[in-house]
């Protein structure tokens, strides 16, 4: 398994758009490509215009395939401006604390 992480600087006043145009994307990256295994989008504090999308994939070689699949589907928004390939050594999902047991 990888983990890819994309960075995007986003003007003020289109983050609302790229939001939705990276939620679009995603799902569609994931309905049509092999060895897509999700993804999720953060903002830096430091520097409130950088976005950072870090995706699943099964292999750099699954990441590699799709590629002509994505620029196929011509989706909207800007492209990321890096891509940073990772291995993932251990996953460890949690369950969220409830609300009467936070601090």
């Amino acid at each position: 398994m990888i983990r890819v992480m994309y960075r995007w600087t986003i003007n003020p006043g289109d983050e609302e758009q790229f939001i939705e145009h990276w939620k679009g994307g995603t799902h569609q990256i994931q309905s049509h490509c092999e060895g897509a295994y999700g993804s999720f989008l953060i903002h830096s504090r430091k520097n409130p215009a950088q976005y950072f999308g870090v995706a699943r994939w099964e292999s750099r070689e699954a990441w590699k395939a799709a590629q002509p699949i994505i620029i196929g589907l011509k989706l909207p928004g800007p492209l990321p401006e890096t891509t940073e390939f990772y291995d993932e050594l251990a996953d460890m999902p949690g369950e969220h604390p409830r609300k009467s047991e936070l601090p």
